[in-house]
């Protein structure tokens, strides 16, 4: 009886009692109060608003020379060295790009990056805070921002209401304060705005397109006001037209707002058209550090791609 029980649950209630209760509730409240929550959705827009980040960083006398430095970085899993010795410098307004074969490390600096705990040794210094063993939400007040290959994003909720959580850190919800209004950094506005999520504000994350939800999870790391920006392969699954457009926003998030942006990516073609910089990690090593022309033209990464010609490589000027 007990077992025949179960199953009738398991098959009526597979999320449990609670929607069911959510359900009846809703039935009961005044559709006058459904219809203001949805027209509290529907009107709620975004503004630019000053950078704070960037006012601090002007009052403490201006950011340090180097957004990321990494000194002799290692990780290890038990007898498996995945990074050894990686030595790595960049500067705010460089777009620097990470290429490397499969399991060549590459996500693993990442993650050594932006948490202080996943490094076996080595040092890692963001605009100029030793980030030690911090957790990654101690770090982000040193200005990283991480944004994932797979879109982080909350999909019951819309548009606005996920820019707004990603606003949390810096503008905290009030008690006395009620508005449809939500300031956001320029360069989080500017991709908002080029993408088209500005129209869909109101919608529900789940009807968005995977190109719109990667547009969406930029946007919510830039509303935190980054200085370092690391990106795991942004382009993953977006068609030609949407790689386009990242490309174009990268660029200019690097030379209009200054941003450090180290991004992993396969794309060599999107690589040689975006990046002031390239990184060949190799066997968890770096093999090449240097700038575009000089990664095209070296034999060395032409040996690590076998079959360059078939890579965007071969042929490249």
């Amino acid at each position: 009886m007990i077992g025949l029980a179960f199953v009738v649950v398991i098959v009526a209630l597979p999320r449990g009692v609670t929607p069911v209760i959510v359900a009846g509730w809703r039935r009961l409240v005044p559709r006058r109060a459904a219809a203001g929550k949805r027209e509290q959705r529907q009107s709620a827009f975004l503004r630019p608003a000053p950078a704070r980040a960037a006012r601090r960083e002007a009052a403490a006398g201006g950011a340090p020379d180097a957004a990321i430095e990494l000194h002799g970085l290692i990780r290890r899993y038990g007898s498996l060295r995945v990074l050894e010795n990686i030595d790595v410098r960049a500067n705010p307004g460089e777009l620097l790009s990470l290429v490397g074969p499969n399991g060549a490390g590459k996500t693993t600096l990442i993650r050594c990056i932006s948490d202080g705990n996943e490094r076996t040794a080595g040092k890692v210094v963001i605009n100029g805070h030793d980030i030690g063993r911090l957790p990654p939400q101690r770090c982000v007040r040193f200005g990283i921002g991480r944004k994932f290959q797979t879109a982080n994003v909350f999909e019951s909720l819309t548009v606005s209401e996920c820019l707004r959580i990603a606003r949390m850190r810096l503008e905290p919800p009030s008690l006395w304060r009620c508005t449809t209004a939500l300031d956001v950094p320029e360069a989080a506005f500017q991709v908002v705005a080029s993408t088209g999520l500005g129209d869909q504000l109101a919608s529900e994350v789940r009807f968005l397109s995977h190109g719109m939800k990667q547009a969406l999870e930029l946007a919510m790391v830039l509303a935190l006001e980054p200085s370092v920006l690391l990106l795991d392969e942004p382009t993953a699954g977006l068609t030609k037209p949407e790689r386009k457009l990242i490309g174009d926003i990268l660029v200019e998030l690097a030379a209009r707002h200054g941003l450090c942006i180290l991004l992993i990516e396969h794309d060599l073609d999107f690589v040689r058209d975006i990046s002031s910089r390239v990184i060949v990690l190799h066997q968890g090593r770096i093999a090449l550090d240097g700038t575009v022309r000089e990664v095209v033209e070296s034999e060395l990464v032409r040996t690590i791609y076998t079959g360059a010609a078939h890579t965007g490589l071969e042929g490249r000027p």
